[in-house]
């Protein structure tokens, strides 16, 4: 050290660490989006190979092209999903990522003939791609539009324009690329490193949310792709291990509707066993949900439940989304409307499966245990909130202690990390987020070989709250109150 004469402070590091927030309930959402809507410009952010944080509907809207009032639902995935999220359960943030791609997903159409007897025609087919040529159906000069008609790529609307060339005429010929999102395959979605363009499509880009963000993903779903037990499993291996080291669980449907649908209740336990969808991880639904003309998935709406119920409770993922508030008017299975008993319901639980049933206080998400149950019987696997709980934890402590790794494995260290997770587990406990909570450096678990090795073990034991499944009285008629019968009785 170079000689010096005066005074000098240091800085040492604090005792207590506080932890790193994290939101509890931040779903990425893998789907379609009609993004073919926007200027060309803006596509490019939004293609696929891109996530992009969404806060509103007004930014669905911006960068997506969303327009829930008017989309499909059943081809617009991401639109569905932003109309549950930002619209009726008004929860914020969530990250999307975008299946469409418009130079890829669309057809082409040749000379139709379009009806403008009454000055007013519409295309066969919605959501033009690019531009739209319109001929005489007697041959000529294309109209011009602006000047000779007006035109809506969405709705495919054209409206003669008076004065214009088109006016008057009873037909015309149009020519025209429209989106088709029906073409995004279960592979787009499962999607992958591409060795040829160097860009990373699909689930993988679940490992690119906190990178780019700072924010842990914690529920991943893929609204009707999710359907597919492929694309399931690799939804599901991707939640397990975001980034190798963080935690998520993956929300599943199983298909109620068309020729792999479940059309019955009772069936939907054999379709999760051959299809192996039987990990601790996967909270699956059966059915779809209604709501005036709209139909949407269940799992859209379960986890824009979970993230209603964590903004309840402090953003601690420890209360049930189950026995909360679905938005919906009727339960369709196979394009019907069913009605299910809280005696078929709760067999879609044993047999760790969600529902929703309307039996009190209006239509519930129903159902608490993941889908590993009734094999695993560790409650720590088979509650949702077990498995919920302890990966926001988990990942809690890989996000305040990262800033530790490589520091000098001593006393300092030691306690400083005892110290300062002990204060959170207390605060929980406070909070009743846990029912008790302790950490410790116990010499059994750190053997002399691993400790001079840099590793360095700590126990954490956690008390989680489990949901009152059950509800018991025991009620008894107590016969000694019959002499209550006698006092005070008086004479006349």
């Amino acid at each position: 050290m170079a000689f010096f004469h005066g005074v000098k402070t240091y800085e040492v590091p604090t005792a207590i660490l506080p932890p790193r927030r994290t939101y509890a309930a931040l779903p990425i959402v893998f789907g379609v989006a009609p993004i073919h809507r926007l200027p060309p410009e803006d596509q490019e952010r939004v293609k696929p190979g891109k996530i992009q944080i969404i806060f509103s509907a007004d930014e669905a809207a911006q960068l997506y092209g969303i327009s829930p009032q008017t989309d499909d639902f059943e081809h617009w995935t991401l639109s569905e999903f932003a109309y549950c999220e930002f619209s009726l359960f008004r929860v914020a943030p969530a990250i999307f990522a975008n299946l469409f791609d418009p130079a890829v997903h669309k057809k082409t159409v040749s000379n139709e003939t379009v009806d403008m007897s009454t000055g007013r025609g519409r295309l066969a087919n919605p959501d033009v791609v690019g531009s739209l040529t319109l001929l005489p159906a007697i041959g000529g000069a294309p109209f011009t539009e602006g000047v000779d008609y007006a035109f809506a790529p969405v709705t495919g609307v054209i409206t003669a324009l008076d004065g214009g060339s088109l006016s008057g005429s009873a037909s015309a010929t149009a020519s025209y690329s429209y989106a088709d999102p029906s073409m995004v395959t279960k592979a787009d979605c499962i999607g992958g490193y591409d060795i040829a363009t160097g860009i990373t499509t699909g689930i993988s880009l679940i490992n690119q949310v906190f990178p780019k963000y700072r924010f842990v993903p914690t529920i991943g779903l893929a609204p009707k792709f999710g359907e597919d037990p492929e694309v399931a499993a690799v939804l599901r291996a991707a939640c397990s291990a975001v980034n190798v080291i963080f935690k998520a669980v993956a929300l599943c449907d199983i298909p109620s509707d068309g020729p792999t649908g479940i059309k019955h209740y009772s069936d939907a336990a054999q379709y999760k066993q051959l299809n192996n969808l039987v990990h601790r991880d996967f909270y699956l639904t059966w059915g779809k949900v209604k709501l005036g003309d709209k139909l949407m998935r269940m799992s859209t709406q379960a986890a824009c439940v979970m993230a209603s119920v964590d903004a309840d409770y402090g953003d601690i993922p420890y209360a049930s989304p189950s026995n909360n508030n679905l938005q919906m008017s009727a339960f369709i299975v196979d394009g019907k409307e069913y009605i299910l008993t809280p005696e078929q319901a709760n067999y879609l639980n044993s047999v760790g499966i969600a529902t929703a049933l309307n039996f009190m206080d209006g239509w519930k998400l129903w159902g608490n245990r993941t889908a590993c149950f009734p094999d695993v019987t560790d409650p720590k696997d088979t509650f949702i909130t077990s498995r919920r709980m302890i990966g926001w934890y988990c990942n809690h402590l890989i996000l305040t202690w990262w800033q530790r790794v490589d520091w000098p494995m001593n006393r300092r260290l030691a306690q400083t990390i005892v110290s300062s997770e002990q204060v959170h587990l207390n605060s929980l406990t406070a909070r009743e987020a846990l029912m008790g909570g302790r950490i410790a450096l116990q010499q059994d678990e750190n053997a002399i070989s691993d400790l001079i090795d840099g590793i360095i073990t700590f126990h954490v034991y956690l008390g989680i709250v489990p949901p009152a499944e059950q509800i018991i009285f025991n009620v008894e008629w107590d016969t000694d109150y019959m002499m209550n019968l006698f006092t005070g009785i008086t004479s006349a």
